[in-house]
């Protein structure tokens, strides 16, 4: 238990340091380039966070926004594992699927907006966009998942005459989530980046997204950076809070 304390207190003196040093490195650069325009400091940037978090429209946009992308993330990981299993089954879907599949990982996520801007709304766009971005990570690693199954003990439910459910239970279930954990851990954090890369390009209404166009278009770059450190803080607690939750699925 005490070696475990004092690994817990060495990981956190590294993060603190780790953090400390690229703090330094920011408030060190936004000195030598003296432009608050082009880049703010420490004391600027904290004291435009410091203003959002003291208005009303900051919490809405986070509520919002927070919305979206898991909305996009739970329809993206239920379409991609839904269709990945119809897939493992069916050879023909998975010959028709696999081509829209490889569209949609290789087509950029800005071309993907821009098309669709003019269909959808900035909410319905940004939830499309996060389930996008989710959809093809699910359907892979859930097929890898089928791919990794024990021949061997596949065969010897076979021979047991395993029902189903009890085959589903114990030999694909413990397989496939190995690699399904993985890709939603992966898939919330690119869902999030390409929501918010949606917001933006769309102006979607009540978002971190609107609030980054308003800062731009008034060229207020220190509340550029507060918004984006919020950003980057909700993107963290979004694949922790993932990650706590599948660990018990996981174990």
């Amino acid at each position: 238990m005490i070696s475990t304390m004092k690994s817990k207190l060495f990981s956190a003196l590294k993060l603190v340091f780790s953090l400390l040093f690229w703090f330094a490195v920011w408030q060190i650069a936004s000195v030598l380039i003296n432009h608050t325009f082009l880049f703010p400091g420490i004391p600027d940037t904290f004291n435009s966070l410091f203003r959002l978090i003291n208005t009303p429209g900051f919490y809405k946009s986070i509520f919002f926004s927070a919305i979206r992308v898991v909305t996009g993330l739970f329809l993206g990981c239920t379409v991609g594992i839904g269709l990945a299993v119809l897939c493992n089954r069916f050879s023909l879907i998975h010959t028709l699927i696999s081509p829209l599949i490889t569209i949609i990982k290789s087509t950029p996520v800005a071309s993907f907006i821009v098309v669709l801007w003019v269909m959808m709304s900035g909410n319905a766009l940004s939830v499309f966009i996060g389930f996008l971005m989710v959809m093809p990570i699910l359907w892979q690693n859930t097929l890898d998942g089928y791919a990794a199954i024990d021949k061997n003990l596949s065969e010897v439910a076979d021979i047991f005459e395993f029902s189903q459910a009890k085959r589903f239970r114990l030999l694909v279930f413990p397989t496939l989530k190995n690699f399904i954990v993985p890709g939603i851990i992966t898939a919330s954090g690119l869902a999030w980046k390409a929501e918010i890369a949606a917001e933006i390009i769309a102006y979607t209404k009540n978002s971190i997204g609107q609030g980054i166009n308003d800062a731009k278009y008034n060229m207020d770059t220190p509340t550029v950076f507060a918004w984006t450190l919020v950003v980057i803080c909700f993107s963290i607690i979004l694949e922790k809070s993932t990650k706590a939750l599948l660990r018990r699925v996981k174990e």
